[in-house]
């Protein structure tokens, strides 16, 4: 039963060291970095902050300890990471998609479908609209915007998620609302009036058929507050 013991423990010791050789042996370093999912995020940017390069073993990649250096990333929602032996790492990551921006003094606040202020920028690159009309004292990068009226934001996410897949609605440059009983969208040539909250997708929904058939140089007013009547236009004079 000794001899089975020692033999046991021989046999520990000996995958241990070669566990140790395999993880010095450069046979195992990674070559291969697959990044998957970014349209934000730059490739280099990413390796870079997990610290990874072409001399790092595969087996002694900690696929915690990388997760942990993407956290505060905030246009990362989630990752996923697979070795593939002898030397590939594949990284699949989600972005959070923004919807639009909140202007905050000289700067624009990037927020994410959820509500979430993922980033703070004197700019902006994509055509996403501009909503008016929140009031907040203060936010936190990473944490979802607290507004003085919930009802207010809540309107935003639902605008802004109800027209976030609709192509033709890319047009959309601003939202505004100010007034919660005279909500506005506007696009270049067309300031669209919702009213109030009530029947908010079924006139997302008219609107978006509406603007498939729509002149681009025509100026004007697109009344769309009442859901029991037909939509009006009115040439802008």
């Amino acid at each position: 039963m000794k001899k089975i013991y020692t033999y046991i423990l021989m046999g520990i010791a000996l995958l241990i060291f070669i566990v140790m050789l395999l993880m010095l042996s450069p046979w195992l370093n990674i070559k291969n970095i697959e990044i998957n999912g970014l349209e934000t995020l730059e490739k280099a940017d990413i390796i870079r902050q997990i610290k990874l390069d072409k001399t790092t073993n595969i087996l002694s990649f900690n696929n915690f300890i990388v997760k942990r250096r993407l956290k505060n990333n905030y246009y990362i929602e989630s990752v996923k990471l697979t070795k593939k032996l002898p030397d590939t790492v594949t990284i699949d990551i989600t972005e959070r998609q923004i919807v639009g921006y909140v202007p905050y003094i000289n700067d624009y606040m990037y927020i994410d479908e959820s509500g979430m202020v993922v980033d703070i920028k004197s700019s902006y690159t994509e055509p996403l609209p501009i909503i008016y009309g929140l009031n907040f004292d203060s936010f936190t990068i990473g944490k979802k915007l607290k507004t003085d009226n919930d009802e207010a934001f809540s309107i935003v996410m639902e605008i802004t998620n109800a027209i976030k897949d609709k192509e033709d609605l890319k047009q959309i440059l601003k939202i505004d609302i100010s007034n919660l009983e005279d909500i506005h969208l506007y696009m270049e040539n067309l300031d669209i009036i919702l009213g109030n909250r009530e029947g908010l997708n079924i006139k997302i929904n008219t609107l978006n058929e509406i603007v498939k058939n729509f002149k681009p140089e025509e100026k004007g007013f697109l009344y769309i507050d009442d859901i029991n009547k037909p939509p009006i236009f009115k040439y802008m004079t």
